[in-house]
C-alpha cells in the first residue's frame, strides 16, 4: 500500500496543477471581460471612442478649462469689458463644457455668473438698480409716471401718465400731440413710492430714439437730476436736439457737447454715464464720447426718461421712445 500511494501521488499532483492553471486563466478571462464591459459603459456616458484599448489607463481630459481672467480694477478704462470667447470642445455632443460670457439680446455684457455688467466700462461693479420692464405696467415702486403730477410740464409738454406704457419687455413713451407728452422718473420726492437715487456709479440704459440716421425726432432724453436745480447738477446723458447730444448743467451754467457723430436714431443703442467725484465720462455703445469736469458735489441724482415737443414735431407711433432696460452699478 505504501508503494502504490507513492506511485499515485505524482499523478494527483499533476492533475491538481492542471486544474489550478485552468482556474486562474478562467478568473483572468472573467476579470478582463468585466473591465472591458465597464470601460464600454463609461464610454457611453463620456462619448469616448470604443476603439480605445480596454485597459482603463488614466488619460488627460479633453474638456477645456477656464482661463483665469484678471479681476478688473476701479481704474477708468476706455476699452470695452473683455468677454470670454466660447471654445469648442473636442466632445462631439458638447460645444463647451465650461460656461462662457455671452452677449445678451440687449447687447449688455454678461459676467460668467450671468449678472449684467456695464457696456464698455471695466470695474468691480455691484448692481444697485435694475428695471428690465418685463411686466405689463410701470413699476410705481421704482418710477413716477409724470413730472410732479399728471399736469407737470417738461420740454414743452404735459407729462401725461396715459402716454406711458410697458409691454413686450419695453417701456414706451409716446408724444401724443404738441402739448401731450410722457415722462418717468425715480424721484422719491416726485411720486415714485420708493424710487432710486445715486451719487457715484455707472448708469446705463438701452434705448430706441425715434428718428432717421443722425436726425432725432422731437425732444427725447435720458438724464439725471438732483433735488436742487441747478446747484445739484443735471446730467443729460443722451438728449435729442435735432441730433444726438450729451450735456451738463450746474450752478456754473450749461456745458453742451454739440452733435455726437454717428447714427443714433431708428435703432437701439446703449447710453451711460460714469459719475465720479468732480468728473463725468459719457459712453455711447460702450465707447467714450465725452469727458468733462463737474461741480455738483456728488449730490444724489435720480433717473429720468422723457419725450417732449421740438424740432421735427412727429406724433403718435413715430414719436415713441422705447426703453429696453435701465441699470445702475456702484
Amino acid at each position: 500500500m505504501i508503494t502504490k500511494r507513492k506511485l499515485m501521488l505524482p499523478a494527483l499532483l499533476a492533475v491538481g496543477a492542471v486544474a489550478l492553471t485552468a482556474g486562474v486563466q478562467a478568473s483572468q478571462s472573467a476579470s478582463n471581460s468585466f473591465e472591458t464591459a465597464s470601460n464600454s459603459k463609461k464610454c457611453l456616458h463620456s462619448n469616448c471612442s470604443t476603439a480605445a484599448a480596454a485597459t482603463p489607463t488614466s488619460t488627460a481630459s479633453a474638456t477645456p478649462t477656464s482661463t483665469s481672467t484678471p479681476t478688473p480694477t476701479a481704474t477708468q478704462s476706455l476699452l470695452p469689458v473683455p468677454t470670454s470667447t466660447a471654445t469648442s470642445s473636442p466632445s462631439p455632443t458638447s460645444s463647451s463644457a465650461t460656461p462662457t460670457a455671452t452677449t445678451s439680446p440687449t447687447g449688455a455684457t454678461l459676467a460668467l455668473t450671468g449678472t449684467p455688467q456695464p457696456n464698455g466700462v471695466a470695474g468691480n461693479w455691484t448692481m444697485a438698480f435694475d428695471d428690465e420692464f418685463s411686466g405689463s405696467a410701470l413699476d410705481t415702486n421704482k418710477w413716477a409716471p409724470d413730472w410732479f403730477g399728471p399736469t407737470g410740464k417738461m420740454n414743452n409738454v404735459t407729462s401725461n401718465p396715459a402716454n406711458v406704457s410697458v409691454s413686450n419687455g419695453e417701456l414706451v413713451l409716446n408724444l401724443a400731440s404738441s402739448t401731450d407728452g410722457a415722462l418717468v422718473s425715480t424721484n422719491p420726492g416726485g411720486g415714485a413710492k420708493t424710487g432710486f437715487q445715486f451719487t457715484y456709479g455707472y448708469a446705463e440704459a438701452r434705448i430706441y430714439f425715434p428718428g432717421s440716421g443722425s436726425t432725432v425726432y422731437n425732444w427725447p432724453a435720458f438724464w439725471t437730476d438732483g433735488q436742487s436745480w441747478p446747484t445739484n447738477g443735471e446730467i443729460d446723458i443722451a438728449e435729442g436736439l435735432g441730433t444726438m447730444t450729451t450735456n451738463y448743467h450746474s450752478s456754473s451754467g450749461a456745458s453742451n457737447s454739440g452733435t455726437i457723430a454717428g447714427t443714433w436714431a431708428g435703432g437701439y443703442h446703449t447710453y451711460g454715464v460714469n459719475r465720479q467725484p468732480g468728473h463725468n465720462d459719457i459712453y455711447f455703445d460702450g465707447k467714450l464720447v465725452r469727458s468733462y469736469s463737474t461741480n455738483d458735489g456728488g449730490a444724489p441724482h435720480y433717473l429720468i426718461l422723457n419725450v417732449g415737443d421740438s424740432n421735427t414735431h412727429v406724433y403718435g407711433a413715430g414719436s415713441q421712445v422705447r426703453v429696453d432696460y435701465v441699470r445702475v452699478w456702484q
